[in-house]
């Protein structure tokens, strides 16, 4: 589906992201895998080689504005062009990330900073040369948690909620250039940095309100993305897209027995 393409996955090295890098570089992509941990990068760029695909691994930190100047300009001067571009990373501390009145005004500006900016930089950044060469696509990940209000990271579901209105802003002010955008919005995932830092009773307490009963994978993120990305998409644009298992439509009662509770 990708052929002759050249995709930008940004953190694209662990968890979604390698998803992501490792499924359109098997459909044909040529993909550069940037990320902080250019040593993953690389190794996530050496794994699709050895499956015969193409990729290069880059460094770019989503908290330093200044490093995704070089790692655009120098693919560009690599490939020309970039068709689609893959806004992956989000960051979140929890410890630091709270309510309201627990929350640093540091941290929150931090936050909202880094992942604003990692989906607003680079896409400022290709839509010229999606422009010039007739179109392009941009998916950004956002979050389940940009639909719901939580009891804590309030400056992380603020921020994937702005992203999902600049995915729409995008989609709309260059649709006309042949440019499509995107939101994907992952549920609870498995990568490593979620089994490794949820504990058993966390996750067990989840999945009894899961209505599809198993945490996604990172390749349900992936497939969702490599749609959105293709020309199986194409008269898809400003669509944000839920991929959570249900969590987003199921209502309140629905976590309840209804032979046990009386409404």
């Amino acid at each position: 589906m990708f052929q002759n393409k050249t995709v930008l996955v940004l953190a694209g090295a662990q968890g979604i992201g390698k998803a992501c890098s490792l499924l359109l570089a098997s459909q044909g992509a040529n993909v550069y895998v940037a990320d902080w941990n250019v040593d993953e990068a690389t190794a996530t760029a050496d794994e699709i080689k050895k499956n015969n695909g193409k990729a290069t691994g880059m460094f770019f930190n989503a908290f330093d504005n200044d490093s995704y100047a070089p790692l655009i300009d120098s693919i560009l001067e690599k490939e020309g062009k970039i068709d689609v571009l893959i806004n992956n990373f989000g960051g979140v501390d929890l410890r630091k990330d709270r309510d309201l009145a627990h929350t640093e005004v540091t941290d929150w500006e931090k936050n909202m900073l880094a992942n604003i900016n990692s989906v607003f930089i680079p896409s400022k950044a290709v839509i010229p040369t999606m422009v010039k060469h007739g179109g392009g696509s941009i998916v950004n990940i956002s979050s389940l948690s940009s639909l719901s209000a939580e009891m804590s990271s309030i400056s992380y579901g603020t921020a994937k909620n702005a992203i999902n209105h600049m995915t729409r802003q995008i989609a709309i002010q260059y649709a006309s250039f042949g440019i499509r955008c995107n939101a994907v919005l992952p549920g609870m995932i498995a990568t490593d940095a979620v089994k490794n830092n949820l504990n058993q009773e966390f996750i067990d307490n989840f999945l009894a309100t899961q209505p599809i009963k198993r945490m996604g994978e990172p390749e349900d993120i992936a497939n969702a993305v490599s749609f959105l990305a293709s020309d199986l998409a194409g008269f898809i644009t400003g669509v944000c897209l839920p991929v959570t298992g249900g969590m987003n439509i199921a209502p309140a009662r629905y976590y309840f027995d209804a032979d046990k509770v009386s409404f």
